[in-house]
């Protein structure tokens, strides 16, 4: 007897199971994405924070503001640019007016590092990414990564304000996209973009497109692709080494003593890994590209476009780890062979030389960068200008300063950057008089040096190469009034006298002498008890005329110590700030402070301030002639 179930009557009442089709499982685009990126994002992450650190730590006071920093700075905080020609300019401006960076800075100069510290970040996961992409192991990446950041020649570039590390980031970029095995139509318009953008910011750059090209040509297989890749690298090249061979007179950064002194590791070790990078095909484009700069960048004598040291810094940094993992690669494929251990040796000799020179040249180099304050002297003399210096009196500075000092209000017309000056003429340079038609706009020159109250002689006027016969006046026909800092660092501020440096001493001594002669009765007045570094003061005549006389008056009504001080940055200048002790009680040194206060001009003092019984009166920075009587005649 069957035991299967029996067939409904009605067929209409049969229902058969229909079968349904599984449902696909649901996208997961950030799943699948961190499934893949997770491992690059774990190794970067620290990388990034690392790369943060060290260069913000002390960015804003070393290395000294150089004068390049300066020009940028000013135009971005004038709003001085306009597109295309000036796209480094606006990308830097972008940062800085959204940031709010002026506002917070210190310096303006501060203000742009800032912002380099955006650009090196951003620099760094470009870096990553043109390392993987060309197959080198995180390890080696890493590597990589922490040689761009934080070797110390790449980290003294990558702090000064310099439009040319925007152009690295988006060669940086193009390198990556032409690297790119799919979707190659897309990529590589991308990259001929990221190519024009870096040539608009920086032109340099264009020198970098024929190697572009070559990474191009390397991922397609078609004929007439290489073709029209190796006729666009050629065009290329010819006008990227013209105008830089153009630009070689350019001043940019110092010699290449100063990058040996710096990191000697970084300058030998990049060179000779792109030398044996050639050996391995992905790294031949990177390499054949530094080895392009190395030769512009030694054989000129003096300074070189900066655009060529900073676009090999990151060439450098990817070659070394990068090279080194492909030897060791071909090092192990030949183990067991005879010439393995030649070989083996010569790399384990190599490797142990090179950690030698980055433990003995590394830590001493990056000391002052991440602990020296190289722009204390800067604020110094940028305080003492806006305390001392009438708004309306006539400048000579540098770019450095110029752009705080216009913030404080000092009249753009009154504050002239040393540069506006002309160059020295030479015999060859003169033309004979002849008429030539012109479209250009006439650019009158700036009022010769007698028409200016100070120039400020900083590090970046005293290293301007070219010779400025009205700066180099300015600086021999003037006199220090204040100095800030020692050595290379040093700021002076010194005062123009256009009728000569002779005859401003001669003046000078004269009056010392009248000052002299007036001091010895204070000297002799028992009201007053002078400590010793103020009798001596006293005594060489290097107190200022207003202090004898208001001295004078309170000799008649109060018993005084009184020392004298010396303004900061005036150690060997007129003293002209007045300490006043012995009062019995603070309301009679708060009663001595009015009295001071009331006194009638010239007399009247700049700032008075009381410390307990103690009176603190400064004076301004030049007093009338004439107040003393002159010394007899004998």
């Amino acid at each position: 007897m069957s035991t299967l179930p029996a067939l409904p009557l009605d067929l209409d009442e049969l229902r058969l199971p229909i079968p349904v089709q599984p449902r696909p499982p649901r996208p997961r685009p950030v799943r699948t994405w961190f499934r893949r990126h997770g491992p690059d994002v774990a190794w970067l992450v620290p990388l990034l924070v690392l790369t943060g650190f060290v260069h913000a730590a002390g960015m804003t006071r070393s290395p000294g503001f150089a004068e390049v920093e300066g020009r940028t700075v000013e135009r971005i905080a004038a709003g001085a640019w306009s597109l295309p020609g000036d796209l480094g300019i606006a990308q830097l401006a972008a940062w800085v007016d959204l940031a709010g960076a002026l506002d917070r800075a210190g310096y303006a100069v501060a203000a742009g590092r800032e912002a380099m510290l955006v650009v090196l970040l951003l620099g760094v996961v470009l870096l990553w990414l043109l390392a993987r992409r060309l197959a080198v192991p995180r390890p080696a990446a890493a590597v990589a990564v922490v040689v761009f950041a934080v070797s110390p020649l790449a980290l003294h570039v990558h702090r000064m304000v310099l439009v040319e590390h925007v152009a690295v980031l988006w060669t940086l970029l193009a390198f990556a996209l032409a690297t790119a095995r799919r979707r190659q139509p897309v990529a590589f318009a991308a990259a001929a973009a990221a190519l024009l953008l870096a040539v608009l910011t920086e032109p340099s750059f264009l020198l970098f497109a024929p190697f572009v090209v070559w990474t191009m040509w390397q991922q397609v297989r078609a004929r007439a692709a290489r073709l029209a890749l190796t006729a666009a690298a050629a065009t290329t090249a010819a006008g990227g080494y013209l105008y830089v061979l153009l630009t070689l007179g350019d001043a940019g950064v110092p010699a290449p003593e100063r990058w040996w002194t710096l990191d000697p590791v970084l300058v030998v070790a990049g060179p000779a890994a792109a030398a044996a990078a050639m050996l391995f095909r992905p790294l031949r484009p990177p390499a054949a590209a530094l080895l392009t700069l190395v030769p512009l960048i030694v054989v000129p004598a003096g300074p070189v476009p900066v655009a060529l040291v900073v676009a090999g810094l990151p060439l450098a940094a990817l070659l070394i780890p990068a090279t080194a993992h492909r030897l060791i690669v071909r090092l192990l494929r030949v183990r067991g062979r005879p010439e393995a251990t030649p070989l083996g040796i010569m790399a384990a000799t190599a490797a142990a030389a090179l950690v030698v020179a980055v433990t003995a040249t590394w830590p001493g180099e990056l000391r002052p960068l991440l602990r020296a304050d190289a722009t204390t002297t800067v604020g110094q003399a940028e305080r003492w200008l806006q305390a001392n210096v009438d708004r309306d009196a006539r400048l000579i500075v540098d770019h450095t300063i110029r752009t705080d000092l216009l913030r404080s209000g000092f009249a753009v017309s009154a504050v002239l950057p040393f540069t506006s000056f002309p160059a020295a003429v030479t015999p060859e340079d003169v033309l004979p008089a002849v008429t030539v038609a012109t479209t250009e706009p006439l650019r009158p020159a700036p009022p010769d040096w007698t028409h200016y109250d100070y120039v400020v002689s900083t590090p970046a006027l005293r290293g301007d190469e070219t010779e400025r016969p009205e700066v180099r006046t300015a600086l021999a026909e003037s006199t220090v009034v204040a100095a800030f800092g020692a050595g290379a660092a040093r700021i002076e501020i010194r005062a123009i006298h256009p009728l000569g440096r002779d005859v401003a001493e001669a003046v000078a001594a004269a009056d010392r002498r009248t000052v002299r002669y007036s001091t010895r009765q204070l000297l002799r007045n028992d009201a007053l008890t002078f400590d010793a570094g103020a009798r001596a003061i006293a005594t060489a005549g290097r107190i200022d005329p207003r202090l004898v006389i208001v001295l004078g008056k309170l000799s008649g009504t109060h018993e005084l110590d009184v020392s004298l001080p010396a303004l900061p940055g005036e150690d060997d200048g007129v003293r002209r700030r007045v300490v006043l002790g012995g009062l019995p009680t603070d309301d009679e040194a708060a009663r001595l402070a009015l009295w001071l206060l009331g006194q009638p001009p010239p007399f009247t003092p700049l700032s008075v301030d009381t410390d307990g019984t103690t009176v603190i009166a400064t004076y301004s920075l030049v007093a009338p002639r004439d107040l003393l009587p002159d010394p007899p005649q004998h």
